[in-house]
């Protein structure tokens, strides 16, 4: 049985005690950023003229909570390969001082950069068949361009805590573990940033519901 000095120690310990819960909810995005191709036409090939057809769903929306406790996902190196001109995944999620690796398995060359920023990923060429590895130091959002085909691009955010999720295809997320406490959520869809609100996490489930405006303004529907 504890005495009085047992209880008050369990008291203190239980108050110190880090809470977290999840975040959840869904994201209404304006038909420029629904799933499918980002340009609709026609793209001249080696024998003729092919039609663009709508693409099946490819996650590229990621929602980012920023400013709670947690350590930053472990640097790694991954692969993306560019085929059928295509970027396959059109989205990472990674920590800080990680590599991206791109394969161009095209038969025309790629002149890659990220426009915005010519420090992080200045204007090369990859031949058919090359390989570049780029690295991502700084936590942030990046798109990755094909100087001849815009269609071809790979979004790249490199984020500073665990607290993230790719959105499904109907707009669901969710974020386990949250800490408590005041952040921002943040949301990057098809290689730009989107949406961002502050939330406070206070022990229990948090549901949102996001209705991200387009570029005109509008919220979407």
């Amino acid at each position: 049985m504890l005495g009085i000095a047992g209880a008050a120690l369990i008291v203190v310990l239980g108050a110190g005690a880090a809470c977290a819960a999840p975040v959840r909810g869904t994201l209404a995005l304006p038909a420029e950023l629904k799933s499918g191709r980002r340009y609709m036409g026609y793209w001249r090939v080696d024998n003729g003229n092919v039609p663009i057809a709508p693409a099946p769903h490819r996650p590229e929306t990621v929602v980012v909570l920023q400013g709670g406790k947690g350590e930053a996902p472990a640097a790694k190196t991954v692969t993306v390969e560019i085929v059928g001109l295509q970027v396959n995944p059109p989205l990472v999620v990674v920590g800080p001082g990680s590599v991206v690796e791109l394969r161009n398995q095209d038969k025309i060359p790629h002149d890659l950069s990220v426009p915005q920023d010519a420090s992080v990923m200045p204007l090369q060429r990859l031949t058919p068949g090359g390989v570049r590895r780029q690295k991502f130091n700084q936590p942030g959002g990046y798109l990755v361009r094909s100087t001849d085909h815009p269609h071809v691009a790979l979004s790249v955010v490199v984020v500073d805590s665990p607290h993230f999720d790719v959105a499904e295809e109907k707009g669901g997320f969710r974020i386990a573990d949250a800490p408590d406490g005041k952040g921002t959520l943040k949301v990057w869809s098809h290689g730009r940033w989107v949406h961002e609100e502050p939330v406070e996490v206070a022990g229990r489930p948090l549901e949102l519901k996001i209705k991200v405006r387009p570029a005109g303004g509008k919220e979407a529907e």
